[in-house]
């Protein structure tokens, strides 16, 4: 009786830890491709799940300065997200500068020599995968942490016609962008800030004093990109404070062009850092689950 006991409980032991480890969903990685643009071989890591249906929508997320695209894709979740609202997800790689940091090309003063086109790569990129998995045209979007979300700034300047809308997390636009930005539309647009950010100055850093180069504060970027959508509507309105523990709460600033469909949403983290919330810093709101569902609200019919 003992022996065969003992066999029975340990098989029982295996298929629970397999049970466990089904849990964690290993198909929620994504694959690490390869694509070559402008003599570089560029790396990104994509995502979709098995049932996507044609003409699903498409997320670029895009990596900080010195981070990674198996990083944004590890604290993002939105491998998840796309499993459970049935899009595609792709995590393009920066690539490295003089000092062999990963990074995308924005305008920074060290990077003054940079010939790094990663406008063309995104643009390029996006092309690529919309017609390799028939992904729809119409429903593509950006989504950007610190150095990814300058990008996504910079996207929507130059790149607008191939977005539905963008989203910014604790990003800004340099001087020399920013000064330069000329939206062939207008597009909505998501951005989360902390306003006590000690890597990007809330405030700004007109005189370049942290070597970055110099850059605008971001009260300027959100009347640059309210006004490019021309809203009749505003309101503001005070989050629920739900974790007091993390020192701070969220106040939410609402721009809609009801006529065209247009609308700016500003979550000013009040005493927020450099953070993608919900992943560290502010716990009242989930950086991810905002993006996409702002996403979501501005599909197309496909």
């Amino acid at each position: 009786m003992q022996k065969q006991y003992f066999p029975l409980i340990y098989a029982w032991l295996i298929l629970l830890v397999l049970s466990c480890q089904t849990d964690v969903n290993p198909s929620h990685q994504g694959s690490r491709y390869t694509f070559q643009h402008d003599g570089l071989e560029r790396e990104y890591l994509f995502y979709a799940p098995e049932d996507l249906k044609a003409n699903a929508p498409l997320v670029l997320v895009l990596h900080g300065f010195t981070s990674s695209a198996q990083n944004i894709m590890d604290y993002s979740g939105y491998n998840q997200l796309a499993e459970k609202h049935g899009f595609a997800v792709a995590y393009p790689q920066g690539s490295l500068d003089a000092e062999s940091n990963t990074f995308w090309n924005v305008g920074y003063d060290f990077h003054a020599d940079s010939t790094v086109d990663d406008i063309g790569f995104i643009g390029a990129l996006v092309n690529f995968l919309q017609q390799k998995y028939s992904l729809s045209r119409k429903n593509t979007f950006a989504v950007g942490m610190s150095n990814g979300a300058e990008l996504c700034y910079l996207l929507a300047c130059e790149r607008a016609e191939s977005f539905r809308a963008i989203a910014t997390v604790a990003g800004t636009m340099m001087n020399n962008r920013f000064d330069n930005c000329q939206p062939s539309r207008p597009l909505p647009v998501l951005s989360i800030f902390g306003t006590q950010d000690k890597t990007t100055r809330y405030e700004g850093d007109e005189e370049n004093q942290d070597g970055w180069g110099a850059y605008k504060s971001i009260p300027s970027i959100i009347d640059f990109w309210t006004a490019n959508i021309d809203y009749d509507q505003g309101a503001t309105d005070t989050l629920p404070n739900l974790v007091r523990e993390d020192s701070s709460f969220v106040i939410r600033e609402t721009y809609i062009n009801k006529d065209a469909g247009l609308e700016f949403l500003y979550y000013k983290v009040v005493g927020g850092g450099h953070d993608w919330p919900g992943a560290w810093g502010n716990e009242d709101i989930n950086a991810s689950v905002l993006t996409w569902s702002f996403f979501e609200q501005h599909l197309q019919a496909y």
